[in-house]
C-alpha cells in the first residue's frame, strides 16, 4: 500500500507530523495483518472483524499499545470520555498508550478489547481503515506539533541568554516576551501557516502588534512565520516579509522565517536586548 500519495495539506510546515503518522500507519498495517483474517475481494483488502474475538484484540492492542489504541478508539468512535460513559472505565487511552509492561493481564484493557469485539463492524476495507485513522491522527495532533515548535524555539532562544517565555498571562496573550519581567524589550508571535489560512494570520500579526505596542512601553514587536521552505522559494523572501508587514506600514518590527534563527539573534543583540547573565555565562563556559 502507498501511502505517499495520500494528502498532507501540512508537510511543509510540519514535516515530522507526517513522518510520526507514516511510522504508525505502517505499525497500523503490520499488526492488522498479523491478528486479524485479510481477505481480497474486487474492490481490495478487508479487515475481516467478525472472525475476531476479545483476545484477538488484546493481542492487537497489546503488540503495540502507542499506536492499536489510538486506531481502534478512532475506528470504534471510542475515545476516553466516550469509553468511560459507556463502561466505566477511565482514560483508557491516554493511561494505556505509552504504557511499557504488557496489558494482556489489565482488567481495563480486558474490558476495552471485549467492548471492540463487540462493536467493531464485520468488515471493513484495510485501506480505508489506515487512511480514516491517518486523518483523524492528523487532525488531532497538528495543534499539538505547533505548540512543540513554539516550544523549541522558546528553549533556543533561552540556550542563547534570552529570557524568553509565552506570556499566557499578559494582555494579547504573546507567544514570545523577553525579558522575564518588565520591562519588556520583545514581545512576538509565533505561527506554523498552512497556505490556505496565510492571508488570515498575516492580518491577526498586525493585529496583534498595534495591540502590544498599545499595551506595552518600548518594545520591538516581532514575527516568527513557518511557512515551509518551498513557499519561500516559490515566492521570495523578501516578498513575503513585505506581504506579513503590508510594506513596512503595520507595528512588526521585524519578521523571520523558520530557518531564520540566527538573523534573530543578531537582531535581539542589535537592538540590545537583554540577556539573563547566569544564562550566558554558563554559554560561554559550554
Amino acid at each position: 500500500m502507498d501511502i505517499s500519495d495520500w494528502p498532507r495539506p501540512s508537510q511543509e510546515e510540519l514535516p515530522d507530523l507526517y513522518e510520526d503518522i507514516d511510522k504508525m500507519v505502517k505499525v497500523a498495517e503490520t499488526e492488522l495483518r498479523e491478528h486479524f483474517t485479510i481477505t481480497n475481494s474486487e474492490a481490495g483488502e478487508r479487515i475481516q472483524f467478525g472472525d475476531a474475538d476479545a483476545d484477538d484484540f488484546l493481542e492487537a492492542i497489546d503488540s503495540d499499545h502507542e499506536v492499536m489504541i489510538a486506531l481502534f478508539q478512532k475506528t470504534a468512535g471510542l475515545p476516553d470520555r466516550e469509553f468511560e460513559r459507556q463502561y466505566g472505565v477511565r482514560d483508557v487511552g491516554s493511561r494505556f498508550r505509552e504504557r511499557k509492561s504488557s496489558l494482556k493481564d489489565v482488567e481495563e484493557a480486558q474490558e476495552f478489547a471485549s467492548a471492540l469485539a463487540d462493536l467493531m463492524p464485520e468488515s471493513l476495507s484495510l485501506e480505508a481503515t489506515l487512511y480514516s485513522f491517518y486523518k483523524a491522527w492528523e487532525g488531532d495532533q497538528r495543534r499539538f506539533y505547533r505548540m512543540h515548535y513554539e516550544s523549541e524555539f522558546l528553549e533556543f532562544l533561552n540556550e542563547q541568554g534570552f529570557s524568553a517565555w509565552k506570556g499566557n498571562s499578559l494582555s494579547g496573550e504573546p507567544d514570545i516576551v523577553i525579558p522575564e519581567s518588565k520591562p519588556f524589550d520583545v514581545i512576538g508571535e509565533i505561527r506554523v501557516i498552512q497556505q490556505k489560512d496565510k492571508q488570515k494570520r498575516f492580518k491577526e500579526f498586525r493585529t496583534e502588534a498595534h495591540e502590544a505596542h498599545a499595551n506595552f512601553d518600548d518594545i520591538q514587536f516581532v514575527v516568527v512565520a513557518n511557512l515551509g521552505k518551498q513557499y519561500l522559494e516559490d515566492h521570495g523572501r523578501e516578498t513575503v516579509r513585505s506581504e506579513i508587514t503590508t510594506g513596512g506600514a503595520s507595528e512588526i518590527d521585524a519578521v523571520f522565517f523558520h530557518d531564520e534563527r540566527d538573523e534573530f539573534v543578531a537582531q535581539m543583540e542589535e537592538w540590545g536586548v537583554s540577556k539573563d547573565p547566569q544564562q550566558s555565562l554558563e554559554n560561554l563556559e559550554r
